[in-house]
């Protein structure tokens, strides 16, 4: 995603005409939100989606699901030519909504950054690097690690004692339901499923 020799894309490509496009870190994190909101349906999230990437373009529903579709792998690190992951191989262990806090205050610990002054600045790309780079001392770090980490086994003191902490620590900074980042993003992979095999069909996408 991130390239030290090359610039970040400030446009993308659609039916033959280029737009500039938002992908501000907050816009992409607003797309999250907005595919998790179970009051809009499938069709209305994509067209609602394409506005917030695209403002400037106009187009028909099927190049809006093939262009939010493409975005949204792209932000999510997927490479449209690489086989399916297989299950559990893409778990991540953090929630941008019930993490935030964490992630506001480990940005501005660790980068001197404030995230809500760069809402609209900061890049998703850039954000993703910082993101995936804070140092084992700031508080989202420590409870991603919590959150991976394996129940030790065995019987010594000690190893009950580390067990018995472990889970305790687990369930205060439990992920609420399927609150992860991984979860999120499979759900939205299927709703593209959907969209594209009605496209396909003959469905109807315009509802």
């Amino acid at each position: 995603m991130l390239s030290l020799t090359q610039p970040l894309e400030n446009e993308i490509e659609i039916n033959g005409q280029h737009y500039e496009w938002d992908l501000s870190y907050d816009n992409v994190l607003r797309f999250y939100e907005l595919m998790d909101d179970d009051s809009v349906n499938e069709i209305e999230k994509v067209q609602i989606a394409f506005k917030m990437f695209v403002p400037e373009c106009i187009a028909d529903i099927e190049t809006q699901i093939e262009t939010v579709q493409a975005i949204s792998q792209y932000v999510s690190g997927q490479d449209e030519e690489e086989s399916e992951p297989s299950e559990g191989s893409h778990k991540q262990y953090y929630s941008w909504e019930q993490d935030a806090d964490y992630i506001y205050a480990s940005f501005l610990q660790d980068y001197g950054i404030d995230l809500i002054d760069l809402q609209g600045i900061l890049r998703w790309e850039k954000f993703i690097a910082m993101l995936n780079s804070l140092s084992e001392r700031t508080k989202f770090s420590q409870v991603v690690s919590i959150r991976a980490a394996e129940i030790p086994a065995g019987n010594s003191e000690y190893e009950i004692a580390e067990r018995n902490r472990l889970i305790q620590l687990k369930d205060l900074y439990a992920l609420k339901g399927e609150d992860s980042v991984s979860y999120a993003e499979q759900e939205i992979d299927s709703m593209f499923d959907r969209l594209v095999e009605s496209a396909q069909k003959g469905g109807e996408t315009n509802e």
